[in-house]
């Protein structure tokens, strides 16, 4: 084990407060706008859990943390993270933006503003080295997602990077709506399935150099290991001890406590 001071993300009232940086030299990213930075090819996803990674190596391991949900109906509205996670001090580091769009959503321009400001204020937390933003958008809501990430685009500082997760129907359209899309990297999420595993084959290219799996899919999240691309990796629980050690030694743990 890596044994370093750890970095507390607590939630404190209506923000994150970080009780130390996360610290590491940015090195020149593959694609146009962001940077890949020093991150780790395991990237953990730690959602709206409490969770402690203080055993994780930072030199094998990274996280993406979810931190804040943005509710868009009628209005923008925006929930922090309530759960605590602390990580070891140096752990490459991602803030997670989650939208969701409730039946009365409007699409105007004040809130694509809005939502745009709301993921340019996770970006902006100490220490996170990007954005990765997670919106299930329907048809119907795809102009709408392009240009909250084109605002979003235009409002990063330099060097940091925008991602976005990707239902696996979109990155197997050759010529599809993503492709036009501002962002560095979109991590297809191979889990979660059911009877379509196996029919998607990845054609986008902003897809291909990464993917996401869960622990409690165990062949595939394991399958996911043998190639080169950098592997995020859900747990439908807070993260263990015992788990982290499996991810330290570079396996993949199985989920043996199931879903919920």
């Amino acid at each position: 084990m890596v044994g370093r001071r750890a970095v507390d993300w607590a939630v404190l009232g209506a923000g994150l407060f970080f009780a130390a940086g996360l610290h590491g030299d940015l090195q020149a990213g593959d694609r146009a706008y962001g940077m890949t930075g020093d991150a780790p090819r395991v990237i953990l996803w730690a959602w709206e859990e409490p969770e402690d990674l203080r055993t994780a190596d930072p030199r094998q391991l990274g996280v993406a943390f979810l931190a804040e949900r943005v509710f868009v109906a009628k209005d923008v509205s925006v929930v922090p993270r309530r759960q605590r996670i602390l990580t070891p001090e140096g752990m490459w580091a991602e803030a997670v933006v989650r939208i969701e769009a409730g039946r009365d959503f409007e699409d105007n321009a004040a809130t694509r503003k809005r939502t745009a400001e709301a993921v340019l204020d996770a970006a902006q937390l100490s220490g996170v080295r990007g954005v990765q933003v997670d919106f299930d958008a329907l048809e119907s809501q795809r102009a709408f997602y392009a240009d909250v990430l084109r605002q979003v685009r235009a409002g990063l500082p330099a060097g940091k990077r925008l991602e976005m997760t990707a239902l696996v129907s979109w990155c197997s359209q050759q010529q599809g709506w993503m492709r036009a899309l501002p962002v560095d990297a979109a991590v297809p999420m191979f889990f979660r399935l059911g009877r379509h595993v196996g029919w998607w084959g990845v054609r986008e290219p902003l897809c291909e150099g990464s993917v996401g799996v869960a622990i409690d899919e165990p062949a595939i999240a394991n399958e996911s290991l043998h190639g080169s691309q950098r592997v995020y990796v859900f747990a439908p629980r807070s993260w263990t001890a015992e788990q982290l050690t499996e991810l330290n030694e570079g396996t993949i743990p199985r989920d043996r406590r199931g879903a919920r």
